[in-house]
């Protein structure tokens, strides 16, 4: 029974050298700047996380479908006036040259 003891008592300085350890290490230097600031965000717990949720799950498909068509709407409109640039390109007058 005292061998297990020893063992726990071993772990669990292990484990509190291990954890002081990682509180000392300092920070990377050449992290990138988006990591860097993920780490402060998560770092800054002062400010409460707030997360909009949606009032009921109607009014997000109706949101959604909102967004899905008035992207086709864009898309149509992009279509017809790129028809018409190429349309007005094809009908324009070819220039002649005239030979001396």
């Amino acid at each position: 029974m005292m061998n297990l003891k020893q063992e726990l008592d071993a772990l669990i300085e292990s484990t509190m050298a291990f954890a002081n350890d990682v509180k000392q290490r300092q920070r990377i230097p050449d992290l990138p700047l988006a990591l860097r600031a993920a780490e402060q965000a998560l770092a800054d717990t002062s400010k409460p996380m707030t997360t909009v949720w949606p009032v009921s799950e109607r009014d997000e498909i109706r949101q959604r479908v909102s967004n899905v068509k008035a992207h086709q709407e864009k898309l149509a409109r992009e279509r017809e006036d790129y028809y018409s640039q190429m349309k007005a390109r094809m009908l324009a007058p070819v220039p002649t040259i005239s030979l001396p």
